[in-house]
């Protein structure tokens, strides 16, 4: 398992990404007429997955096909351009290695590495689906719960509905606490839960990571579910980051 410190390593170095999410410039979504963006070259529209273009590396119309929920690249300039599908739509987000919130970057915010949020969890309930809605807008995604990770934390029982991932032995946390918007960004945190040789599954806070959005308003983050709102703080892992990317420019938050 990942040591605490590499993992902090490594979350700086996916932020520092030239053309990761701190790079992303502006999100805009396609219809059916033809648009143009003050950071994207060319004109570009949609029909259904279809994506369409013209004046971006040719004056002739180009087009690309997406499949629903994946995303490719292109290159453009010293950044990129991402193409996406995202809710049954299509969006652009241009990429740029000069961004300013990139440049702002020094590290990802985290508390000292505090054992008492490294808790035991058990697995109740049974499987159901889960509709999480996104901060993009009314549509929601709908995701396959195995039950709630039962657990103690500051002398109280907590409960979280978890989710399945591709791995038998993990499990996708999502969660909101009382230090958000205090100490920690508001929308809430994720992190991986592990199963444990006697069955239950173990829980450390210490690696719970941000959202994109916590960084940019150009991201399409989902919804923490109502009933992963935990009533105690949570300061463990990533605290609320210096600065965020909005419309109206760079925004401080600390």
């Amino acid at each position: 398992m990942t040591t605490w410190n590499d993992w902090v390593s490594a979350r700086t170095k996916n932020f520092a990404n030239p053309t990761g999410f701190l790079a992303v410039t502006s999100m805009n979504w396609l219809t059916t007429e033809p648009q143009s963006f003050e950071d994207v070259e060319g004109e570009w529209w949609a029909e259904d997955h279809k994506v369409f273009s013209r004046g971006f590396t040719s004056n002739e119309v180009q087009s690309f096909d997406l499949k629903p929920g994946s995303e490719i690249t292109l290159p453009a300039g010293d950044g990129v351009l991402e193409v996406a599908s995202r809710h049954g739509s299509i969006i652009l987000r241009p990429r740029s290695p000069r961004s300013e919130l990139l440049a702002k970057f020094d590290g990802v915010k985290v508390f000292d590495y505090n054992p008492k949020y490294a808790v035991e969890a058990t697995l109740e309930g049974s499987k159901k689906a889960v509709a999480v809605g996104s901060l993009a807008g009314e549509t929601k995604s709908e995701k396959v719960s195995p039950g709630e990770l039962v657990f103690e934390l500051d002398g109280q029982i907590c409960r979280i509905t978890a989710f399945e991932t591709a791995n038998q032995d993990q499990l996708s946390v999502m969660f909101r606490d009382a230090s958000n918007g205090v100490t920690t960004y508001g929308t809430g945190r994720n992190l991986t839960a592990h199963r444990l040789e006697n069955g239950n599954w173990s829980i450390d806070f210490n690696f719970a990571q941000n959202y994109p959005c916590s960084y940019t308003d150009f991201a399409t983050c989902p919804i923490v579910p109502l009933e992963n709102r935990l009533a105690v703080s949570v300061e463990a892992g990533e605290k609320t980051p210096a600065y965020r990317s909005t419309d109206a420019g760079l925004k401080q938050q600390d």
